[in-house]
């Protein structure tokens, strides 16, 4: 390359000196090459500051397309959250709606509901692995803490003695109860029948009606889970009998899921042991109140 534009640099003086019709100086000769050399190398930087300036074009052509991708990838993220605000608020106004539809219909609420706020991380994912391990037999409910058996895996019908095939997952939950995760908690067992009225007379001495037997088996239980060396003070029994179905008595399906005993975990202190000096015991915690029959020093009710 350099060879030619050497050469190009000859026949151009020599095309110079031609036209002028005759020879020239040594040192006119010279400031023409030198001139020559000038402009070949002004070239030369000019050519590269072309190629530098396309590249820095390419570059920026390239960083608009990313940004016009991002932008427009923006925009799409702002469009999908208006979009599910705009759900979102309009799921709002319709639970306004139902609740002041229920106001106005005066809707009567159970007054004595036990609930109990999310159990601590670590007792919660032992209470999963727990109904995990259990499926047929145990459902655990994470938003009340609530452990639900089947009255029909726990016992035959009409009886409160708790079927051998059953122990081992209440001993299996005993042992959650005695471990660290649960040391804040205590249990209040309740019990649960179907509407169906104790027909046997044999079954009848032993549990006159469904509320007789649905607190035996709450103690049937709880005496399981105190065989495991748990303290008899952290545990409460309840019977509701035939009055709190979770679904309508009008199967045979129906009646077993309203046979069943649930175990609920609550903070210690929860229930609180009355003294001469009051006539009412209250768990704060589960909004109940209850008043005694008579109170003596002992606590007893």
């Amino acid at each position: 390359m350099r060879k030619a534009q050497w050469l190009s640099g000859l026949a151009l003086i020599g095309f110079v000196v031609s036209g002028l019709g005759g020879c020239v100086s040594l040192d006119k000769y010279r400031q023409l090459e030198m001139s020559h050399r000038t402009a070949l190398a002004e070239k030369g930087q000019i050519e590269a500051d072309l190629y530098d300036a396309r590249s820095v074009a390419d570059s920026l052509r390239t960083k608009l397309t990313a940004t016009e991708g991002e932008l427009g990838t923006k925009n799409q993220l702002i469009g999908n959250l208006q979009a599910e605000n705009d759900r979102l608020e309009q799921v709002a106004m319709l639970a306004q709606q139902t609740l002041e539809q229920l106001a106005r219909k005066a809707m009567p609420i159970d007054p004595v509901v036990i609930t109990e706020p999310k159990l601590p991380p670590a007792l919660d994912s032992a209470l999963k692995q727990f109904a995990a391990q259990y499926p047929q037999d145990v459902e655990y409910n994470e938003s009340t803490g609530a452990i639900k058996w089947k009255s029909d895996v726990l016992f035959a019908l009409g009886s409160d003695v708790v079927k051998e095939t059953a122990t081992a997952s209440l001993s299996r939950f005993g042992e959650i109860l005695n471990s660290t995760a649960a040391d804040d908690f205590e249990v209040i067992v309740v019990g649960h029948t179907d509407d169906r009225p104790i027909a046997r007379e044999s079954t009848r001495k032993a549990h006159p009606t469904n509320w007789h037997l649905s607190v035996h088996r709450a103690i049937a239980v709880a005496k399981i889970i105190l065989n495991g060396a748990y303290d008899a003070s952290r545990v409460g029994v309840m019977g509701y009998g035939q009055y709190r179905p979770i679904v309508s008595n009008d199967s045979e399906e129906n009646r077993a899921r309203n046979r069943r005993v649930q175990i609920y975990l609550v903070r210690r202190g929860s229930v609180l042991a009355c003294t001469s000096a009051d006539n009412i015991f209250h768990m704060p915690e589960l909004g109940l109140v209850f008043v005694k029959a008579r109170c003596c020093d002992r606590g007893e009710l």
